[in-house]
């Protein structure tokens, strides 16, 4: 399922059906067959709907996007797993052919607001209960399906895209100056607001209730553990639980029949996926695994040719190849710009979208990838600063010592200060004249942005304000709920999604499933890492689905896509960066310094620096977006 729409508003207002099928309509490239239901008591008038891509209606037991009972009707875009233990926890017998929509229904008929807990799977529904006169939507807290939310006077819409929102000619369409600059910053703390003033995005794992008397509260229903273990559980016997959860939750998110796409790169994250699905298909000869990779030039950082031919043949299977270099970075920039519903652009767009086809082209509806194992599996420097302020002195040393312990800058900024208490480290700061620090996810926005822009629009204030308080008991239980928590990550998520079902097939992440994602949360620093060593638990949960040589320490980091962005940036891209650079549309705004942009675009050719030219590449995505939608930039600002 694709695509959502609903409209609530005052009975004196027009029908709201039509506006709603004017939304859908407007996503029809997303969901091209709708259904809507409408509501009209005299009081609020209601109408939602739900759009379909045909293709899809394969992928589920039931086709059907909306579901009524009595007074309740849910509209979902949904996709949802562990169904039999939903099921039994309803009373409902699984061999009963619920659809998703329905599911979603009778948790609300069962436990009310709280029902929304208990799913779990990528979602995002609106649900009408006409008996309180109450609305509510949701989105799981991985990000895959979008939600925006815009309130005009009390009537309330809702919409899949920005694009279905500005269907409704209710809706405003200037622009929000704080967010353009958060995106063109490449900054992570992005709120809920967008780059439109009237549209905001409802965060992931979060719960939107409208009721009767028009009031509208938006609340978080899901979050990561807020313990971690610190006892040494036997490595073997987490890595066997490991194993079974990832088994389960690739078996829950695999193709009905024929073929699954599998983004197959030689890491240990999308191998891990691929591994527990060859168990999960080993006695359903209807189905198959479909790896598609990338392949990288001899020399290049990123080449894991040789590791993926090896897995693949441990499995007994192939993999579709696709050649790197032939895949561009920018595309139509302008085009695609003026289609983008909002300024963020993936740096990996092509290459995803790439991946997406090819799997497609194999007879893939649904891919897997393997998204979130460096969030979930291993760990920064930050674990040596909680063995620190656990007074853990002879394993901090050699820890210290077996990462390549880098001198007394690098031990005051990931041991020592981190340990300290807030109060300590802001008086610290206060005195040295610098800001004090948040934690390490922190970011500033780069050089070429003017300050006094930044300081007159709010943006570091807004950015710090959408930051989540993290824990304070474990620094490395802190950087899991940063990677889960922050706004930016699921921006990333749905975008992918988006970028998939674009080239027709179902985007799957089965290490977000909850219940790998609450296992990985609480494991202790020595499961993620052991001196340069990463990802210790998910490699030992793999031991005989996984050549050992591919399973073994590396001496150097693999896959690593530096290498190909500069590459593009520099040859292919050029032109398209240089063309953006003569006369910068931000700088004619005062958000940005022209001189000093086109600084860092030299400094980008003479030096290998992929992280300037990934905060370069935002930048002039931002530029490429806001000449698009010139028209509707603020009269002072254009």
């Amino acid at each position: 399922m694709s695509t959502l729409a609903a409209v609530v508003c005052p009975g004196d207002v027009g029908a709201p059906g039509p506006r709603v099928r004017a939304m859908l309509d407007a996503m029809r490239a997303l969901g091209d067959r709708s259904d809507v239901m409408t509501h009209d008591d005299r009081i609020t008038r209601m109408a939602l709907g739900a759009g379909t891509l045909g293709w899809e209606r394969t992928l589920h037991r039931d086709a059907s996007s909306v579901a009524a009972r009595g007074p309740l009707v849910v509209a979902a875009d949904a996709t949802l797993y562990h169904r039999a233990s939903l099921s039994r926890a309803l009373g409902i017998a699984e061999s009963t052919n619920s659809s998703d929509a329905e599911l979603i229904l009778a948790a609300y008929e069962r436990w009310d607001l709280e029902g929304v807990a208990h799913l779990e799977g990528d979602f995002a529904f609106v649900l009408w209960d006409a008996s309180r006169g109450r609305l509510i939507a949701a989105r799981d807290f991985t990000g895959h399906r979008n939600i925006f939310v815009a309130r005009i006077g009390v009537s309330l819409l809702l919409a899949t895209t920005v694009a279905g929102l500005l269907a409704d000619g209710e809706v405003p369409r200037d622009l929000d100056l704080t967010a353009l600059a958060t995106t063109a910053a490449g900054l992570w703390g992005h709120s809920s607001r967008t780059a439109y003033n009237a549209i905001e995005e409802l965060p992931a794992g979060h719960l939107l209730v409208r009721e009767r008397d028009a009031t509208v509260r938006i609340a978080a229903f899901w979050r990561p553990p807020d313990t971690i273990l610190h006892r040494r559980q036997p490595l073997d016997e987490a890595a066997a639980e490991l194993r079974s959860l990832l088994v389960d939750a690739v078996r829950e998110r695999l193709a009905p029949a024929g073929a699954t796409g599998l983004s197959l790169s030689g890491g240990w994250d999308s191998t891990a996926v691929g591994g527990a699905a060859m168990v999960a298909l080993r006695d359903d000869p209807s189905r198959r695994l479909q790896p598609v990779s990338i392949s990288y030039p001899v020399g290049d950082p990123g080449r894991e040719d040789d590791l993926i031919r090896d897995v693949v043949a441990h499995w007994g299977i192939g993999t579709e190849w696709l050649d790197v270099d032939a895949i561009p970075v920018f595309g139509d920039a302008t085009r695609e710009a003026t289609g983008r519903d909002l300024p963020f652009a993936h740096a990996f767009e092509h290459w995803n979208r790439a991946l997406s086809r090819r799997a497609r082209e194999a007879g893939a509806r649904v891919m897997l990838d393997g998204a979130g194992g460096d969030q979930l599996f291993q760990v920064s420097d930050i674990f040596l600063s909680d063995l620190f302020g656990q007074g853990r002195w002879v394993e901090l040393a050699r820890q210290w010592r077996r990462r390549g312990g880098r001198g007394l800058r690098n031990f005051w900024r990931w041991v020592v200060r981190p340990a300290l208490p807030t109060r300590m480290n802001g008086l610290i700061a206060r005195a040295r004249g610098m800001t004090p620090p948040r934690h390490h996810f922190h970011r500033e926005p780069p050089m070429w942005f003017v300050p006094r822009f930044l300081r007159d629009q709010g943006v570091l204030v807004r950015d710090a304000a959408a930051a989540p308080t993290l824990p304070s008991s474990s620094r490395v239980l802190g950087e899991t709920h940063a990677y889960l928590r922050y706004p930016f990550f699921p921006r990333i998520f749905g975008t992918l999604r988006t970028f998939a079902l674009e080239e027709g097939v179902e985007l799957r992440s089965p290490l977000m499933d909850d219940r790998v994602v609450r296992f990985a949360a609480q494991r202790p620093w020595n499961e993620r890492a052991d001196g340069r060593e990463t990802k210790v638990v998910l490699r030992r949960a793999m031991a005989g689905l996984l050549p050992p040589h591919v399973l073994a320490p590396r001496p150097h980091r693999t896959g690593v896509t530096s290498a190909y962005f500069l590459r593009q940036l520099r040859g292919p891209g050029r032109p398209v960066v240089e063309a953006l650079l003569r006369d910068p549309l931000l700088a004619s705004i005062g958000m940005i310094d022209a001189p000093r942009l086109r600084h860092a675009w030299a400094h980008v050719l003479e030096h290998d620096d992929d992280e300037t030219g990934a905060r370069l590449f935002f930048t002039l995505q931002a530029e490429l977006w806001t000449r698009a939608h010139a028209d509707l930039l603020p009269t002072t600002a254009s």
